[in-house]
């Protein structure tokens, strides 16, 4: 089968909404670049000068999957969107991603990416079957929510496709915007906006073709070993979160994501009450039961809403719990709920408020003890999901606190908007209250809307300064730069390692590398051990138990970065993979840190090793900042990456005052060891110590003289 492309599809579609004009071609050159990310960054990056506003007719979008998507290798059910910032510092390059079912349908339809530029005259949909790629009239679902818009669509177009839809918050240009599909699942990052800026409601897939496998035997062993061996629960987690029979270790804190035990139940189980049980290592049969999402967010009550757990095509983990929660039908707002991360999470948030100088929480329980914080955040959840709103890792919902908990809503908010708001709902845990924000922030119903804008934006634009960054917040600020986006398992998780990863983005970071190790519930000493064994000696701290800074701990955060990219490439789950950790005391509890170069080689017919794969990666890598440090200098003429772009908050060096840095208990850290810690990065980077920009031997080594020649002619002096 000499015209049998292995893993990819081998084309990609060009869609120009202004004209109506839909064309393909071969995408064997941008295949050094893996898919995914990498895909549509070299996409990017070729056919838009970073000048180009991002909601600018001729801006882009680029739906892109990698070669491993839809292939049947264990957790690649995902989708990558990359897209130009409106929200942070320098609105430069960011991406969306989103799991579920339709990256591997898009593949199915025998495409690796989809990029879309123009703007259309009214509202539209992409309908994609196969070949065909249609620009369809969406007028019938504008102003719908997104469950209403990906039910009519899959009514209009068939019960076969996968759909995906922004809602509300993403026509209204809202920046905290996301894309959601029919399932639940949503990519954030202000796509809405970006698709809403075009006039595109939605896309529909449906695909009848194969995703072609060089070697189906080898691929079908390292299923088998991967789902036998190596893979744990919801991110990754090695041990159970209580003791179970077969297990010699169970989570130190008595909380992980493996949070399936015996007792543990889906109480409103079709059919009755399942108990999730026992799920020992090797019994692949049983992976399903050990992610009881629900469980580790709000504890035993959890079980009385729960029905089943649900999860992305080909992964066996199911990490989203799905809830009838009942209560809600009072309120005349809908019960169902599904969600696996922050949607589900801190919309209490919403109903703090300010008396007698301290901050009140006016959430109750509704039905069972203990049950106030659950049926309120899925109440804020839904709401979300359906308005198309994204909470940018909980700051929107911090930022909402902030503004209560500081008592200068007044200085901001005027009195009639202020009078409009329906306090008495806050102050007896109404979940109508959540709704009704939500829906505000959406419609960009008065001043209190600015908070959509984003964090750097609606500071900005309300006087705030720097102060508001550097400021702890009463110990729960959690913005990681001064460029508009939180940290996303920082220095909480592994020190110096997590915040140099956390720097390098344009939105929060979402590698889970390290937090899926120190997060995991197994002993330090299995954790340091299998660490070492990695990386070297002194890699690897506990928590809030740090040391100095070190050559190997720049180790891990180079292959955390790396990582990132190439899973986001590769188009497989970041939470779940790499596979560092394992289940089984036979294998002394270690993963196997080459399982992607060996499920690549399989696929693709290509065969790789873990270095070289990696080192695809890194070429990403510094695409990205390449991309960055051209934003930043269109924007505000900064040749300086490291000092701009990579500062960092005084929060992080000035919380928890009665500690100092590397003691015991605190995660404060400690500014001169994070400027060596800086130093020790450029350099393994191959970075400009001085500016933080990658030099033009790096550029060199990884085939970017074009990016070198690009920056220099721009005025970016390069090392």
């Amino acid at each position: 089968m000499a015209d049998v492309t292995y893993g990819w599809m081998g084309k990609i579609a060009r869609v120009d909404l202004t004209t109506g004009e839909v064309t393909s071609e071969d995408d064997a050159k941008y295949q050094k670049y893996i898919g995914g990310m990498g895909f549509g960054y070299k996409i990017m990056y070729d056919d838009v000068p970073m000048e180009v506003p991002p909601r600018d007719p001729s801006s882009e979008i680029i739906y892109a999957v990698g070669p491993l998507t839809g292939s049947g290798v264990p957790c690649s059910g995902r989708m990558n969107i990359t897209l130009r910032s409106t929200w942070t510092k320098g609105n430069s390059i960011i991406d969306a991603h989103m799991g579920g079912h339709i990256g591997p349908e898009l593949k199915y339809a025998g495409w690796d990416a989809i990029v879309v530029k123009g703007k259309a005259s009214k509202p539209v949909y992409l309908k994609i079957e196969d070949d065909n790629i249609t620009i369809e009239d969406a007028s019938f679902i504008w102003g719908k929510g997104t469950f209403e818009s990906n039910k009519r669509l899959t009514e209009e177009c068939g019960r076969d496709f996968q759909v995906a839809s922004i809602g509300p918050a993403g026509e209204n240009l809202v920046n905290y915007s996301t894309l959601n599909t029919a399932f639940g699942n949503s990519a954030g990052a202000g796509i809405g906006a970006m698709m809403g800026s075009k006039n595109l409601k939605a896309i529909a897939v449906r695909g009848t073709h194969a995703v072609h496998i060089a070697d189906v035997k080898k691929l079908q062993e390292l299923n088998n070993y991967m789902l036998s061996e190596l893979i744990g629960g919801n991110n990754n987690h090695n041990v159970p979160a209580v003791p179970q029979s077969w297990a010699e270790y169970s989570a130190v804190s008595g909380n992980n994501r493996w949070a399936g035990a015996p007792g543990r139940c889906y109480e409103k189980a079709e059919g009755g009450p399942i108990d999730t049980g026992e799920q020992p290592y090797d019994d692949i049969n049983k992976i399903a039961y050990r992610c009881f999402k629900g469980y580790f967010d709000f504890g035993e009550v959890a079980q009385h809403y729960a029905i089943k757990s649900g999860g992305c095509q080909s992964c066996p983990v199911r990490c989203y719990t799905e809830y009838d929660m009942d209560p809600l039908a009072d309120y005349d707002l809908p019960t169902y709920v599904s969600n696996t991360c922050m949607p589900v999470l801190y919309n209490e948030y919403y109903y703090y408020n300010l008396e007698d100088g301290k901050a009140v929480n006016y959430i109750k329980d509704f039905k069972y003890d203990g049950d106030a914080r659950i049926v309120i955040n899925g109440a804020g959840s839904h709401s979300m999901d359906d308005l198309g709103l994204w909470e940018n890792y909980g700051n929107l919902n911090r930022d909402f606190r902030w503004l209560m908990e500081s008592g200068r809503i007044h200085e901001f908010i005027d009195d009639e908007e202020f009078n409009s708001i329906p306090w008495e709902w806050q102050k007896t845990g109404d979940p109508r209250f959540v709704v009704e924000i939500q829906r505000r922030l959406a419609y960009k119903v008065g001043k209190l809307s600015d908070l959509a804008m984003g964090t750097l934006l609606w500071t900005e634009k309300w006087g705030l300064g720097q102060e508001f960054f550097d400021d702890t917040h009463g110990a729960w600020n959690q913005n990681v730069t001064y460029n508009g986006y939180p940290k996303h398992h920082s220095s909480e998780d592994s020190a110096q390692i997590g915040l140099l990863f956390n720097l390098m983005y344009n939105r929060d970071c979402m590698t889970h590398h390290c937090t899926n190790v120190a997060q995991s519930g197994s002993p330090y000493e299995v954790q340091k051990k299998v660490m070492e064994g990695f990386f070297g000696e002194g890699c690897w701290d506990a928590q809030k138990n740090y040391t100095p800074i070190n050559e190997n701990k720049i180790k891990v955060a180079k292959w955390s970065f790396n990582g990132k990219q190439l899973h986001d490439s590769l188009t497989v789950c970041n939470w779940m993979w790499p596979m560092t950790q394992s289940p089984a005391k036979k294998r002394n509890y270690a993963g196997d840190l080459d399982l992607e170069a060996k499920f690549y080689s399989a696929v693709t017919g290509i065969e790789i090793t873990r270095e070289e794969l990696e080192e695809q990666a890194e070429r990403i890598s510094n695409m990205l900042r390449c991309m960055t440090a051209i934003s930043f200098f269109s924007e505000y003429g900064i040749t300086n990456l490291r000092e701009t772009h990579d500062a960092i908050p005084a929060w992080i060096f000035d919380k928890e005052p009665d500690f100092k840095p590397f003691e015991e208990g605190t995660i404060k850290m400690d500014r001169e060891d994070m400027e060596k810690a800086k130093d020790m990065w450029y350099e393994a980077m191959g970075w400009d110590v001085e500016t933080g920009i990658p030099t033009k031997a790096t550029l060199h080594k990884f085939d970017l003289d074009d990016m070198a020649t690009d920056m220099e002619n721009r005025g970016i002096p390069l090392k």
